[in-house]
């Protein structure tokens, strides 16, 4: 018999050693779905990874310092050389300088140890409580660390195309990392102002004599002015005049402010005192009520109060209890409402007494204020008088000092081909959101590394196991799938399942059972099918109760079946149909001999109508595979082929014994029944491949506890009913 023969239903060969790969290697290799489908198939390991990835993204985030970074923006100019007049020191002709020479140079400074000195020095200067206290950077904030970070931490950057700086420290303390950038930029300025004044100095040595001369004489006729300001302390009348003007508009400012509160009061003591003799509306409460919250839970307690008399009454008459207690919660509301307005108006009457008095007191004050801004503007007038006479000598001395200053400035401009000037375009803010960690992306690295790595370990242990985990792997072992039986959460005991036709013609695994019934009756497998052998490869796949309901479909479909209890080590039948213990038993007979038993004798008939059972009873010390080889058990089942249109033999499990190949000598075909997630592929590539060598023909296989997940979709469930959620329990658990 050639392969195509042995293997129905097959499209791709299968050697003797069988199919499908080696080891656990999954069908379909390596492709997208069928990996989609191993991490589908084990989500619970993904979800697990997943959230132990967001565990530890949180516990990351928690145990890690933030740190914080501030930075600041500083804008470099170079002044380009310029010749004011013909008296300037320096004439420089040349109007093309390195400018990115200059910006260059300027920039290097800053990380001169002459900036970590300065700021060093600025920041304790602005800071001296932080000195050697507290922690920053699990370091003690000292002079040797300041200047440490500065020259190893903070960041100087230039922007592309432009004279911007960008200045940036990180620091666990956001403070602290703000307070260092603002130092650097101030300190910056004062950095190339020194190199600028160091510059310029040198370029105006010769005209410092000469100032200094002018400013002397300058200062002479300053303190005579100075002795006649002291004389006169004009100064301290001006300051005095100034500040009671200042006052004067502060005490006029306080007296309009008083004016707009007294009426104010006025307005609420108003409103206040007639609350109570109007139905008080809030939409139209004025601000500033006194405990103007309580006031609005008062008024709204009293509606709701009326409200409800209102339905109340409609209702019921005053002498009903409903309408009484509405009345009295009304009247209780109402009376707390009035107590609280006649409060509210004392306290603002109190209020408006106080307003009049300090606006009395203000008015006194403003009076004797303007008497005496008028004595100090007399004061004032004839002291001036004085003062001009010497201020118009000390201007021209001023004129001198000023014309030799700008002939100094000149040449110091002259020299400015070499300077540079920063300008602080945005300070630094302390910042409150840490660069690190970001919890957001931590999270979402966790998320996607936990999804990651369950999805190899998915994939890892589906290439490890050597389980049949879908039915394309059986497809791949060359087996043709008649049917698949789903899992379902819970599982009935084992008689009820395997006789579950008896029960409920409609039941979904009854449908499903009577579809692979009707598959096997067709014209391709009835002739292959009159004596089954249903098999499986280890115990508890669920072999028994297919062959009953195989069996019973075959029976219900109107041939007359006969089902064999073919195992002999464990046999179930006898309990699942109830047969009484005195029934002769297959085992006994065939280990006895006993000729007085006829074959009919052996058969529990009636069972259901066309559906006969032959079971058996473990005996101990009797060896099954010594009995299956004898001559009896063939006649039985010549007789059996006589008088039944169908044999159905529940085989005993493949792996361990190998009573199952005895008896597949005498089946015209085996079913095999793989479960889903506990048949091993090893094991039934084995056995397949033992079949083939006795030329066995394997009519198909039946999927069983196939999971309700997409997995069992791309898995290769489609096409057989997959996902229907009838009233049967589950199949594929019962350990038979």
């Amino acid at each position: 018999m050639n392969e195509q023969n042995i293997y129905q239903g097959t499209n791709a060969e299968l050697p003797p050693g069988g199919g499908g790969g080696s080891g656990g290697v999954p069908s379909g290799g390596l492709n997208p779905v069928n990996l989609l489908r191993i991490v589908l198939r084990r989500w619970v390991t993904v979800v697990l990874l997943t959230v132990v990835g967001v565990l530890g993204g949180i516990l990351y985030t928690q145990l890690v310092s933030p740190v914080y970074k501030a930075h600041a923006e500083l804008e470099m100019s170079v002044r380009r050389p310029r010749v004011i007049n013909n008296d300037a020191v320096f004439e420089d002709n040349s109007s093309s300088r390195d400018t990115d020479a200059i910006f260059n140079t300027r920039f290097a400074k800053f990380r001169s140890p002459a900036m970590e000195r300065l700021a060093s020095d600025e920041y304790i200067k602005r800071y001296p409580d932080q000195m050697g206290k507290g922690s920053v950077n699990g370091s003690t904030v000292g002079r040797y660390t300041l200047a440490k970070w500065i020259r190893d931490d903070v960041n100087w950057s230039k922007v592309p195309d432009a004279n911007i700086v960008r200045v940036s420290y990180e620091s666990s303390d956001p403070e602290f990392s703000a307070q260092l950038v603002n130092v650097l930029t101030h300190c910056a300025g004062v950095l190339m102002m020194q190199e600028n004044q160091a510059l310029s100095d040198e370029a105006v040595k010769w005209l410092i004599s000469q100032v200094e001369d002018q400013r002397a004489s300058l200062e002479d006729v300053e303190k005579q002015l100075a002795a006649i300001r002291e004389e006169l302390q004009l100064d301290s009348l001006q300051q005095r005049k100034t500040a009671l003007g200042q006052s004067l508009v502060s005490v006029s400012q306080e007296k309009e402010e008083l004016i707009s509160r007294l009426a104010s009061r006025k307005t609420v003591y108003e409103f206040v005192a007639g609350l109570k003799d109007t139905d008080p509306n809030l939409e139209m409460l004025p601000t500033g009520l006194p405990k103007e919250e309580q006031l609005n839970e008062l008024i709204r307690v009293w509606r709701s109060a009326n409200d409800e008399l209102l339905l109340v009454a409609d209702r019921y008459t005053e002498l009903h209890p409903e309408h009484r207690k509405a009345s009295e919660k009304e009247v209780r509301a109402r009376d707390r409402l009035e107590q609280f307005t006649e409060l509210s108006s004392r306290a603002v009457l109190n209020e408006i007494e106080l307003l009049e008095k300090q606006e009395k007191q203000v008015d006194d004050r403003i009076g004797a204020m303007k008497s005496e801004a008028l004595e100090l503007e007399q004061k004032l007038v004839i002291g001036m008088q004085r003062l001009q006479r010497l201020e118009r000598k000390r201007d021209a001395a001023d004129n001198a000092y000023q014309n030799m200053l700008r002939r100094m400035e000149e040449a110091r401009l002259s020299a400015d081909e070499n300077m540079a000037y920063t300008k602080v375009i945005r300070n630094a803010t302390v910042p409150y959101i840490p660069i690190r960690p970001r919890k957001v992306r931590v999270l979402v690295f966790g998320i996607f590394l936990g999804m990651f790595a369950g999805s190899g370990l998915a994939i890892l242990m589906a290439f490890w196991s050597d389980k049949i985990a879908e039915v394309n792997d059986l497809k791949m072992l060359g087996l043709n799938v008649l049917g698949i039986i789903p899992t379902q959460k819970k599982v009935d005991s084992r008689g009820e399942l395997a006789t579950i036709g008896l029960r409920d013609n409609f039941d979904h695994i009854v449908e499903i059972f009577s579809g692979i019934n009707a598959l096997i009756c067709s014209d391709r497998y009835i002739e292959q099918s009159r004596m089954l052998l249903v098999c499986s490869v280890f115990p508890g796949e669920g072999k028994t109760v297919t062959a009953c309901n195989l069996a019973i479909s075959s029976a219900l479909n109107g041939m007359r079946t006969l089902l064999i209890d073919g195992d002999l080590r464990r046999p179930q039948l006898v309990n699942i149909f109830n047969i009484p213990e005195e029934h002769p038993s297959l085992l006994e007979w065939l280990s006895n001999g006993e000729a007085s038993l006829s074959h009919g004798q052996l058969i529990s008939k009636d069972i259901i109508e066309n559906l006969d059972v032959i079971t058996s009873r473990p005996v101990k010390d009797v060896n099954p595979a010594e009995l299956l080889g004898r001559g009896q058990l063939a006649e039985l089942l010549i007789w059996a082929r006589e008088h039944y249109e169908r044999i159905i033999i529940d085989s005993p499990p493949l792996g361990p014994v190998g009573d199952a190949l005895v008896l597949a000598n005498q089946a015209d075909s085996l079913i095999v029944i793989s479960r889903i997630g506990k048949t091993r592929r090893r094991a039934l590539r084995f056995a397949l491949a033992r079949f083939h060598e006795l030329e066995v023909p394997v009519l198909g296989c039946i999927a069983n506890d196939v999971p309700h997940s997409l997995s069992g979709l791309f898995g290769g469930a489609e096409g057989y009913g997959y996902g229907y959620s009838g009233r049967y329990k589950s199949y594929g658990r019962d350990e038979i």
